[in-house]
């Protein structure tokens, strides 16, 4: 879980070796000021930054309520403005203690959409074993992504969350005076943010360098607030708070020897630039004032958001500890009561939609990235359909974000969206691998690179170019073009050429003859999509090919081939992973007729069917599935027959070594589910499978399939699946199996 230290580590290698400067804060003097009457002095509470270290504030606020203590003014760092945000905007401890125990931390730190979320054009992509990676090319040169997040999922929580004060611009105006620190990346001076969006200030905050893509607010490009200033007491003392309350929740430095590695290195000087930050401001603590640090040292580390409740404990123990301190703070009850109705009254939480205002930075067009949005014009804001209008924009796959605030202008309240590309785009690298082995001189290897320019067209078409290097070597282009704002009717075309490998086997499962075979292969088709989940098409294809024999008997001859068709499919895709499926369904149809007046050299028509299936309990899962795929009549072309072997697909036997113009299939799985590594599934599963290929659809019969089962440990990699197990079938010998990037 250090991946957020070292994120940060990489952008501050740059920073470290020049002086951070404080810049002087712009905010109003005297904002941190006792409630009307009260002749006490002001109490400014200040919160440090520290990751998942942070959430310990809450039970240091907690404490500071049930000593009757007021606080005047807030001003946080990182996690800190996290924390002091939300309390400033009118939030309950308990509400805020609820919030930080029962939310995702790790899908709040994930901004891929779950598949299920996804357009099914991005779906089809794992079908394609393509990850996109954060490199693209923009003006003739690579780019590299700013940050390995956009932070959309976490700027939706703080919308909704201060969805109550959203329409207020300064922050002297919400219940408690409010500020947050960030770090001005062109300058390295602490920035204090005091006024506009109050969701887009805590998310300025916390922009870890490298994690998260840094904000740009009033021409400035902010990062964390930590680099430059840990413990913003400072800017308490700016905002006239006579006494402050700090809270430090820093790491503290490591022990390292003289064998340290460079990430150890560079994230031991970010700590020193952090540490150094907060010694800088708490040395600047007066008697008057209290420093209050859990000693949280080593239990809890800056990316342990699922240790909230040993966080809330040590910093429970630490404000017990300083109660003697505090003391001396505490208000009469009725003191207490006047700044609670002063300071605590949160504004209404209906906000009435008078106008929706698009600050478009994309090549889409406006009205689509407003679906959904529009609507909400003369009615109370619904946050629930705001986010998922945004959500069906962001699935497009291309944009940093799009994100809302609630804006007054002209004296009437609207909302204003805001849609950012990816700044290393419109055209971006991805790459797959597949790779097997049956540990028995049966291996194939491929290594996919592809170029996807999106968007090309207002309304989302995209062009992609792809190569395969390796033992079925390849290339492809493919046009894909929307033609409404819905994504409903869409065209897509395909160019490409496929030299693979196809292996004969005889009855005793040993290799008879390899071919080679080189197709040249078009499709078009004209489709029409449901939502994100489904999908029917028509089209054509054709294709020109040559198979040559490169291992075999000398009777075996090489030969040309010619294939017409036309096609109708339909499927549905509401699966959570194509390979290690946890929850869902699908289930794709297929009619594909082979005509000789479309050029084919035969005619032939086949019907194929596959459909699966997935339910979890907790970490079990269960998986059932099937297929049918059979031709009616006519002799399928050696590139075309169907080949069975590898898990799921007939696991006792060696890859391909199936084939047939017919085969039917039955599947059920159980996995367990080990761990998520970033969102990624680590497995150990079994599955059984009954099945078997044949030449002829008059000769298929249930009777007459094998039996297979299979055991594998497996991870859901960014490329693809990592796969290793063992298949065994009735009257065969085991096999053992290696795979990498093929689909279940």
């Amino acid at each position: 879980m250090h991946l957020f230290r070292r994120g940060l580590c990489l952008a501050a290698l740059s920073a470290c070796s020049q002086q951070v400067l404080a810049a002087e804060p712009s905010v109003a003097e005297g904002a941190c000021r006792p409630e009307p009457g009260s002749h006490r002095p002001s109490i400014g509470l200040a919160l440090g930054g520290g990751g998942a270290r942070g959430i310990s504030h809450v039970s240091v606020l907690r404490k500071l309520e049930q000593m009757r203590i007021p606080v005047d003014c807030i001003a946080g760092t990182s996690i800190g403005s996290l924390v002091g945000g939300l309390y400033a905007s009118g939030k309950s401890v308990d509400e805020l203690e609820t919030l930080v125990t029962s939310m995702d931390w790790m899908q709040l730190f994930d901004d891929s959409l779950a598949r299920p979320e996804r357009s099914f054009r991005r779906k089809q992509d794992d079908r394609d074993r393509l990850a996109t990676l954060g490199v693209g090319i923009r003006g003739g040169r690579v780019r590299l992504s700013p940050g390995i997040l956009q932070g959309q999922r976490i700027l939706a929580l703080f919308e909704r969350e201060t969805l109550g004060v959203s329409a207020i611009d300064d922050f002297d105006a919400l219940p408690i005076p409010y500020r947050a620190t960030a770090t001005d990346l062109n300058t390295g001076e602490a920035v204090v943010l005091d006024h506009g969006s109050l969701a887009m200030a805590m998310r300025a905050s916390m922009s870890l360098p490298g994690i998260f893509q840094p904000v740009e607010m009033s021409g400035r490009v902010l990062l964390d607030g930590g680099l430059a200033n840990q413990v913003p007491v400072d800017v308490l003392r700016s905002m006239g708070a006579d006494i402050v309350i700090a809270v430090d929740v820093g790491t503290p430095l490591t022990k390292h020897g003289a064998d340290a590695n460079v990430l150890d290195v560079v994230s031991q000087i970010t700590t020193m630039m952090t540490t150094r930050s907060a010694a800088a401001q708490l040395s600047t603590l007066g008697a008057q004032d209290i420093l209050i640090v859990p000693e949280l040292g080593t239990e809890v580390a800056t990316g342990d958001f699922t240790k909230a409740q040993d966080a809330l404990r040590i910093g429970r123990e630490a404000a017990n500890a300083a109660e003697a301190a505090l003391a001396r703070l505490t208000v009469p009850d009725a003191a207490y009561a006047r700044y609670a109705a002063h300071r605590r009254k949160s504004p209404g939480q209906d906000v009435i939609v008078n106008f929706v205002r698009l600050d478009n930075e994309t090549r889409y067009a406006d009205a689509l990235l407003l679906r959904g949005v529009s609507d909400q014009v003369g009615k109370p804001l619904d946050a629930d359909r705001m986010e998922e209008a945004l959500l069906r924009a962001y699935a497009q796959g291309t944009l940093a974000s799009i994100t809302y605030e609630v804006v007054q202008e002209d004296g009437s309240t609207g909302v204003l969206v805001r849609a950012r590309p990816k700044t290393h785009g419109p055209n971006y690298i991805q790459v797959g691998m597949r790779a097997g082995s049956d540990f028995s001189g049966n291996h194939e290897s491929n290594l996919r690179a592809a170029v996807l320019m999106s968007p090309i067209s207002q309304y989302g078409a995209e062009a992609r170019f792809s190569v395969d290097i390796g033992t079925e070597p390849g290339l492809k282009a493919e046009y894909f073009r929307p033609f409404d704002l819905a994504n409903r009717y869409q065209l897509y075309g395909k160019l490409g050429y496929r030299n693979p490998n196809v292996n004969l086997y005889n009855d005793a499962g040993d290799k008879v003859a390899t071919y080679n075979i080189r197709t040249w292969d078009a499709d078009v088709r004209i489709g029409r999509e449901f939502g994100n989940h489904a999908a029917v098409s028509v089209g054509l294809q054709r294709s020109r090919g040559r198979a040559d024999v490169e291992v075999g008997l000398p009777a075996l001859r090489s030969f040309d081939s010619d294939d017409g068709a036309w096609a109708v499919r339909a499927t549905v895709d509401r699966l959570d992973s194509l390979f290690f499926p946890r929850s869902g369904y699908y289930a794709a149809l297929a009619y594909i007729a082979s005509e000789e007046w479309l050029g084919s050299d035969s005619a032939y028509e086949k019907v194929e069917v596959d459909v699966l299936a997935a339910k979890d309990f907790g970490p079990h899962a269960l998986q059932l599935g099937g297929a049918y795929h059979t031709t009616l009549h006519g002799v399928l072309p050696l590139q075309e027959r169907y080949r069975l072997g590898g898990r799921g697909r007939l696991a006792g036997f060696h890859f391909n070594e199936l084939t047939g113009q017919n085969y039917a299939l039955l599947t059920a799985g159980y996995s367990y589910q080990l761990a998520r590594i970033l969102g990624r599934s680590a497995s150990v599963g079994m599955t059984l499978e009954y099945g078997n290929a044949w030449e002829l659809r008059s000769r298929m019969a249930f009777d007459d399939g094998i039996l297979n089962g299979s055991v594998y440990i497996g991870f859901d990699s960014w490329l693809g699946p990592l796969m290793f197990g063992y298949g065994l079938r009735e009257g065969g010998e085991g096999v053992a199996f290696l795979e990498i990037g093929a689909p279940f």
